[in-house]
């Protein structure tokens, strides 16, 4: 033991030397090497070791677990050395909570039913001729991240892909003429009065959320509930119909690349429900009409 150790030692054996006092039974101290000290102080086992000029001290619960260290001061060659520790996803989880809990929950598949709606928090499709029981979404989750905050809160993202198709009115399409993007009946190219069966707008979507999320154990499995903002990305728009086959009627939707969203998750196990509103407006509204997606739907965890 080098003098640092030995003024440790000195400093902390009237805490000791009562300790055992009360309880004699439970607190010892023993010298394993003469670099090496290890006693027992209130059920926890304190053990300072020395190699080289470095001196490190772990503390053990009764049943052997280490305790995570946050914070640590070294002497290291004369000179003190201190180093923080980070909670991070990728670190096996031992202060907060049991390594099957978890404190991100996001689908791994998800399906939604949306409308269009004339605003943000609107629910309204009235005048867009939309057929909102045919429009969906369905989409999948690659990965997610985590900050814990506490054992119940975190931080909490995600990155998914998702299709998405809005339906109208089978007498109705949307298309592009001049530059400006409108909902416009349809014509048909034979001159007849036949209707198309399917009239629609569909584009893909990489989405990020970034979300404040509660978790608890309850019996065998996690209940949750997330709140937050999404970024997402659309790509791969296109306006069609079908009529005996999909035709493409135009890929200029006037349609804005990049979307704000806000949205809402609750479940328990491997099962939730979520919502989502669009803060911003699916097309440029300077071209186009303004629409604002709002979609509920259903989660599986994997």
């Amino acid at each position: 033991m080098n003098i640092k150790s030995f003024a440790l030692a000195l400093a902390i054996m009237p805490a000791i030397a009562l300790a055992q006092d009360n309880n004699s039974a439970q607190d010892t101290i023993s010298n394993k090497n003469g670099r090496d000290t290890t006693f027992v102080f209130n059920k926890q086992k304190y053990e300072i070791s020395q190699t080289g000029e470095r001196t490190n001290i772990k503390v053990y619960k009764d049943n052997g677990t280490e305790l995570k260290k946050t914070l640590e001061t070294q002497y290291l060659d004369g000179q003190e050395v201190e180093q923080v520790y980070i909670t991070s996803p990728f670190i096996p989880r031992k202060s907060y909570k049991r390594k099957s809990q978890q404190y991100s929950h996001y689908p791994g598949l998800f399906f939604g039913a949306n409308i269009l709606a004339g605003s943000a928090f609107g629910a309204s499709s009235a005048g867009i001729y939309t057929r909102d029981g045919k429009s969906m979404e369905w989409g999948i989750n690659g990965c997610s991240f985590e900050f814990p905050l506490n054992s119940s809160w975190a931080i909490t993202s995600a990155m998914s892909v998702a299709f998405i198709s809005h339906h109208f009115q089978t007498s109705y399409v949307l298309n592009t003429v001049d530059g400006i993007t409108s909902m416009q009946p349809f014509k048909s190219e034979e001159g007849d009065d036949k209707r198309p069966s399917k009239s629609y707008l569909s584009y893909w979507t990489l989405r990020v959320p970034i979300m404040l999320e509660w978790s608890n154990r309850i019996g065998g499995d996690d209940v949750y509930a997330a709140f937050g903002p999404s970024i997402e990305f659309r790509f791969n728009e296109r306006s069609r119909y079908k009529l005996g086959k999909r035709h493409t009627l135009t890929r200029d939707v006037n349609m804005n690349p990049v979307g704000i969203n806000l949205e809402a998750r609750v479940g328990y196990g491997f099962f939730m429900l979520y919502a989502r509103t669009a803060l911003t407006p699916l097309l440029r509204t300077k071209y186009a009409p303004e629409w604002h997606p709002f979609t509920v739907g259903i989660g599986f965890r994997l």
